[in-house]
């Protein structure tokens, strides 16, 4: 899991830099490693779901990002029950007061 967290932390570094293709591979990277360690459903798969969405979503392919956004959700859901606060919380973080 380590491995697999750096790889989400080069991506954030890769994103801010401008470097999304670059970004897009580590998360892919990312994800594939988290799910040998922890399965297919488990947060950090979740979270980086939640970025490549918005990575799809900026680049306006809204097909894909709709794709992950869904993924993301019904991970949350499963992962942490599907009460609309708790899951507006995971994600839209920067929202929550």
């Amino acid at each position: 899991p380590l491995e697999a967290s750096g790889l989400y932390e080069l991506a954030q570094v890769q994103l801010q830099s401008g470097n999304i293709e670059v970004a897009l591979d580590y998360l892919s990277e990312a994800v594939q490693l988290f799910a040998q360690v922890f399965g297919p459903l488990h947060v950090n798969i979740a979270n980086c779901y939640k970025v490549i969405a918005r990575i799809h979503h900026a680049l306006g392919d809204s097909k894909l990002a709709i794709s992950y956004q869904q993924k993301t959700v019904i991970m949350y859901e499963r992962l942490l029950g599907s009460g609309p606060l708790q899951l507006y919380i995971s994600l839209f973080p920067h929202k929550a007061c």
